[in-house]
Parts: structure tokens; C-alpha cells; sequence
């Protein structure tokens, strides 16, 4: 739809990013069809443009998101519906939340936004700043009619571009570090001998997950941590509620790219791992990216009770290693390049230096930012807030 001298096909110039006739509104089935084409350039990676289309359409059929997922474009709002020019795009997601303070957990809702775009050809004109302001004074009214607040207190989104520029519209960057270990095959861990010395696990299948990491039990476990961490500091505490439809949305991510790039193999049925003496659980999922050596193995939560002793410490550090174990051999049969998981808590950093006394901790300067825009101050909340279980299964 544009001549290559930068105007619409009827000759009139693109505007600017400050110009006044830039609007951002929910895309027609139409417009959104096109901005996946459009975004198929960044994010198709080992896909063909209509197996692409298919994943995303497959994807927003999950629970998580089929119910509360906007496509948003912006356009110039002189141009008939139907026949806009999409200038830059994004998604929002509804996502079920908590917020915590002085001894009292609530329910919210939040927006998660991904699929920040712009389209090359535009980019110098401000259209993405344009795109990000419009979308900050959306966002924390859309989709909350029936919400107490009618506006949420926060929203989340995870930067690809760094820590500086989503800051500016709000967006600010919070802990996001990970490990990053590299696979085994059988044969590396037997040759090390640690085996011997950690206590067995067991694989875990989605049913499996769904009552060790997430059933109701768990999840009110995480309340009454977050309840009690609130009554130690004045300063808010919220969560991404880790509920089983964030995994089957990552695990649904998975199988389609094994059903589109293996058609040969079966979908995995291992989603993550455990030691049940001890506890300690985690689910998993397989990440393809645009090359096998993007492949990476993700510990998307991880679920253990606080050790209340020296000797519950132990165990349970040793239930982790173990289970990083397993977690490289299975990165090892998919041909994944690490195995990795988000902001380690002290007791897993541990379990890496038993498994990898050479792992380091990254802390992410680029890719995959959590960053937070909050919004609590307005509601006599304060100006700061804590974000807690800020693991890899939050991710959108």
C-alpha cells in the first residue's frame, strides 16, 4: 500500500509521529492478518509465512488469551476503515494478577503487551514513540469494565531493546537475570559421578505439573507468602498469578513448532521435573529459536517449600541440582543449547554451583527486560512497588 518515496498510494505524505491525525485502535480480523504479515519479518524465524500465521492464530485460541487479547495498530485516522495504512503494532493481554499489602492479598487483573512492532521502511518518523504513548493512556482502562478500580494497577511488557526506551513511556525495568547451562548426554553425567550423590527425580507430564506446580494448594501457598512478605514492608507486592494456563500456553508455543519443524517425532510429553521427598518441582518447556543454537530449554517455575532447617536446606538444594540434571539431559535429546530459568532465589543459586561451579549469573542488559508500569500512587499505594515470582512462565 506505499509508493517507495514515503507517502500513502494516494500521494499524500505519511505524517510524522507527532502529528495529531495518529491514532491507535483495535484492528479489524482484516488489519490483524496483515500485521502478522507485516511482523512475520522479525518473528517467523524457521517458519513459512503461513505456518507463522497458523501458530499465532493457534496461539491466541489458548485459555490464557482467547478471551482478553487485543491487537492493537496504529493508523492515520483520515483513512477509511478497511483501507489503513498499519504504521506500527502491538498486542495486549489480560492476565489475572495479585497485589498484596499490609497483610491482605487481592485479586486484579493487569495487561501484558507483546509483539511491540514497527515496520522498517517507517522507522525515523517516531511512529514506535507515538505508538507507546497512545498505548500507556489505553491500556490501564482496556479490558476493566468489570473490574472494582475500573483501571489496573499495573502492566508488564519484556523488552527486546533494552532497559532505556519503554522507560520513557512508564515502563520501568526491573531484576531480570538468569543461568545459563549448557546440556549432557548420558554418558557426560555418568562420567561425573555427581549422580551418585543426588537423590533421584522423577519426569513429570502436563497432569503431573498440574498437581505438583499449580493445583489450588500451591497457588494459595504463594498467596500466604506474598500475604506474609507484605506484612515485613510497607512497599506493595504483586504477582503474575502462576496458574496452569500460563504453561499450556508456552507448552502449546512448543508442540506446534515440533509438529511444523519435526514432523517425525512425537510431541514431548515431558513438561518438567521432580523430587518428591524433598518437594521440590518445576515445569518446563522447549524453545525453538530462529537457529538450533538459539534452542534453549526454559524452567518456566519452579515450586519447594521454604527449608526450615540446615538439614531441609541440604535436601532441598540437592533436590535442585538434581533436577537441573535432568533438566540438561533433556536439553541434550531436543537438541537445546542451554537450559535456562529467571532471577534464582539464593537456595538455587546454590543448586547451580553444586551442578556448575563455572556458571555465571546473567544479568540481561537487551533482551527479554521485565519491566513494569505502575500505576498504584493513584490509588494511595505509593509510588514503588515489588514484583514477586517474576519467573519465565509471565513471559508474553
Amino acid at each position: 500500500m506505499i509508493a517507495a518515496d514515503n507517502t500513502y498510494t494516494n500521494g499524500v505524505a505519511l505524517p510524522q509521529g507527532d502529528s495529531p491525525e495518529l491514532i491507535l485502535v483495535p484492528a479489524t480480523p482484516a488489519e490483524k492478518l496483515e500485521a502478522l504479515k507485516l511482523n512475520s519479518i522479525a518473528w517467523k524465524g524457521r517458519l513459512d509465512l503461513d505456518t507463522y500465521i497458523a501458530r499465532e492464530n493457534h496461539l491466541h485460541q489458548q485459555q490464557l488469551v482467547k478471551h482478553g487479547l487485543t491487537s492493537w495498530i496504529l493508523v492515520d485516522r483520515r483513512e477509511p476503515e478497511g483501507d489503513r495504512t498499519i504504521l506500527g503494532s502491538c498486542e495486549t493481554y489480560k492476565k489475572k494478577a495479585w497485589l498484596a499489602q499490609d497483610g491482605r492479598v487481592e485479586d486484579v487483573s493487569t495487561n501484558g503487551i507483546g509483539s511491540v512492532y514497527c515496520r522498517p521502511e517507517f522507522r525515523g518518523k517516531g511512529y514506535a514513540k507515538r505508538m507507546m504513548e497512545e498505548l500507556s493512556n489505553k491500556v490501564d482502562t482496556w479490558n476493566m469494565e468489570s473490574e472494582s478500580r475500573k483501571k489496573s494497577l499495573f502492566s508488564i511488557l519484556f523488552s527486546d531493546i533494552g532497559k532505556n526506551f519503554y522507560a520513557k513511556f512508564g515502563w520501568k525495568p526491573f531484576l531480570s537475570s538468569h543461568f545459563a547451562l549448557p546440556p549432557i548426554t548420558e554418558e557426560q553425567f555418568a562420567s561425573t559421578g555427581t549422580g551418585a550423590s543426588l537423590p533421584k527425580v522423577k519426569t513429570l507430564t502436563a497432569k503431573d505439573v498440574r498437581d505438583r506446580v499449580c493445583n489450588e494448594r500451591i497457588l494459595e501457598k504463594e498467596r500466604e507468602f506474598l500475604r506474609e512478605a507484605s506484612l515485613k514492608t510497607s512497599t506493595p507486592k504483586v504477582a503474575i498469578a502462576p496458574d496452569y494456563d500460563h504453561l499450556q500456553w508456552h507448552w502449546a508455543r512448543e508442540e506446534f513448532f515440533v509438529k511444523a519443524l519435526f514432523p517425525d517425532r512425537e510431541a514431548p510429553l515431558v513438561k518438567g521435573a521432580g523430587e518428591d521427598a524433598a518437594g521440590v518441582y518445576c515445569a518446563w518447556n522447549r524453545n525453538f529459536g530462529e537457529v538450533p543454537e538459539e534452542n534453549t530449554l526454559y524452567i518456566l517455575r519452579w515450586v519447594y517449600d521454604e527449608p526450615a532447617s540446615p538439614e531441609e536446606r541440604q535436601r532441598t538444594i540437592k533436590a535442585m541440582a538434581a533436577i537441573l540434571k535432568r533438566a540438561q539431559l533433556e536439553a541434550d535429546e531436543w537438541n537445546m543449547s542451554t537450559v535456562e530459568f529467571w532471577n534464582p532465589t539464593p537456595l538455587l543459586q546454590e543448586a547451580v554451583a553444586m551442578v556448575d561451579s563455572t556458571a555465571e549469573l546473567i544479568h540481561r542488559q537487551k533482551d527479554s527486560i521485565a519491566s513494569m508500569r505502575w500505576s498504584g500512587a493513584e490509588f494511595g499505594l505509593g509510588e514503588t512497588v515489588e514484583w514477586c515470582l517474576n519467573e519465565k512462565y509471565a513471559w508474553c
